[in-house]
Order: structure tokens, then sequence, then C-alpha cells
């Protein structure tokens, strides 16, 4: 089991526009004849930064009829980092944090099992369990 940063980034390096959105992502092609469903196969848990998780909600229903059929696309146990409450989204595993990655990872080593923690978006997140 390994904890791994994947992401989509543009050729220029960059995984959000200059306003945090990430519709450049949909356009894309099928996502399935990438290698994201292999790579999502092997993913246990995930942890996503707050900006992250508020753009997934502006976008539940583009994620739903572009993407998954469905507003929520992981069925995963989710551990979102934020300062402030947040809605959820009903029937997903999502878990509202905050504080030190390293006493949140453990809980998420139990939940992912044998498989792999995903940090899905953030770059301060992902900065934060590397540090750790």
């Amino acid at each position: 089991m390994k904890t791994q940063y994947y992401t989509a980034t543009s050729l220029d390096g960059f995984i959000a526009t200059e306003d945090d959105s990430l519709d450049w992502l949909f356009p894309l092609g099928d996502v399935n004849e990438t290698s994201y469903p292999s790579f999502i196969a092997e993913v246990g848990a995930l942890a996503m930064g707050s900006a992250t998780y508020e753009w997934m909600l502006r976008h539940t229903d583009k994620i739903a009829d572009q993407q998954t059929g469905v507003p929520w696309p992981y069925s995963q146990p989710t551990w979102v980092f934020s300062t402030r409450p947040l809605p959820l989204v009903p029937s997903a595993d999502i878990r509202l944090v905050r504080g030190d990655v390293r006493a949140i990872h453990t809980g998420m080593r139990e939940a992912a099992g044998s498989k792999n923690i995903w940090i899905v978006g953030g770059g301060d997140l992902a900065g934060q369990f590397y540090d750790a």
C-alpha cells in the first residue's frame, strides 16, 4: 500500500485555472480510454482539500452527465480537509476533517486496507502529506 498524489496537469504544469476551475478536464475525452480505471481500482481511500471538494460540489451534475452517471464518482471513503463546515453529498462516504495529516492518515490506512491512498487534489494538501 502507498500514499500517492495522482493528478491531471496541463503541459505547462497547472492542475487548475487561475480561478481554481478544473473545467478543462471535461473535454479531454473518454476517461475509460486512459490509465484512470486501472489506477482507481487500486485506491482504497481518498484525501482532498476543500477547494477541490467545493469544485466537485459545484459540478456534481456535470460529473454525473459526463463521467460516472452519479453525482459523486467515488465509492471509497473520502477525507476532506477543511477548516470550515461544508455540505455533504448524500450517500457518499465523506469525512470532513482538520488538523495534522499524520493523525488522520492512520485512519485512512486502516480504511484502505491493502489498497492505496490517493491524494486527489490540493497542492498544499499534497505538500502536507509529503512533509509528514
